[in-house]
């Protein structure tokens, strides 16, 4: 049984809502048309945001704000099977209650296996993201595998209260600005003009290099702590040729 949806948040808790009774039998569910098994019955579900909020009240109603964050964690995972993983995680622990978490369960495993994947890229550009002065504006660009701008953006907007900000997320062509008030999120493409200014990033290096110790560079770990997916976006890994 494959159920399609619009591929929202809302529309997985609508097919969730719906399809509660059988959801043992739902083999996939999904926003996409292709490459799916066409022996299997095929139903299309229609977000309903009444119903979606009855299920996201009652996430966290049961089982606390903190694990409905971690639902909306997997559900950024760049992964087909999140949707499956997070609603058969769901009845499972509605049936069996919350310490069935901690069970050996192929989907609670799967449903936690996604949640550290996500969790721990978060944490990852928390450190790595490098912002950019553009005219009296703070820009930052990254490349992530999975859909954590909203995440991203959280945790800069709680430490970057005084300032004003875009991320923009270039993988899929999206961003969000924030005026020192609000966020507010667009479709987002990379121009030329967007480049980083000397100025910022001669007072990033200079900082850098203030701080690093040369006697205890060691590449090796770098590495281990920094990952090469991550360098192309930061500066002290790409440096222009003046400061070789």
């Amino acid at each position: 049984m494959i159920y399609l949806y619009d591929g929202t948040i809302e529309g997985l808790f609508t097919v969730i809502f719906n399809a509660y009774k059988v959801l043992e039998d739902v083999d996939l569910i999904t926003k996409r048309s292709g490459q799916m098994n066409f022996m299997a019955d095929r139903i299309k579900c229609s977000t309903e945001i009444d119903k979606a909020k009855r299920v996201r009240d009652s996430i966290i109603k049961n089982f606390s704000y903190s694990f409905y964050d971690s639902v909306l964690r997997v559900f950024a995972a760049n992964n087909e099977r999140k949707e499956v993983a997070i609603a058969k995680t769901l009845k499972k622990l509605y049936t069996h209650g919350f310490y069935y978490y901690e069970s050996a369960d192929e989907d609670l495993v799967e449903f936690k296996n996604l949640l550290k994947r996500v969790s721990g890229e978060i944490h990852s550009f928390k450190g790595l993201l490098r912002f950019e002065e553009k005219d009296g504006l703070l820009f930052a660009k990254f490349e992530p595998q999975n859909d954590i701008l909203i995440f991203v953006y959280k945790h800069f907007k709680r430490r970057l209260v005084n300032e004003k900000f875009v991320i923009a997320d270039i993988v899929r062509s999206k961003a969000v600005i924030y005026n020192g008030e609000r966020g507010n999120f667009f479709d987002f493409e990379m121009s030329e003009d967007m480049k980083t200014d000397d100025s910022y990033i001669d007072l990033w290096l200079s900082f850098y290099d203030a701080v690093a110790i040369d006697e205890r560079k060691n590449e090796k770990l770098r590495m281990q702590n920094m990952p090469k997916k991550y360098w192309k976006n930061l500066p002290e890994m790409n440096r222009p040729k003046k400061y070789d």
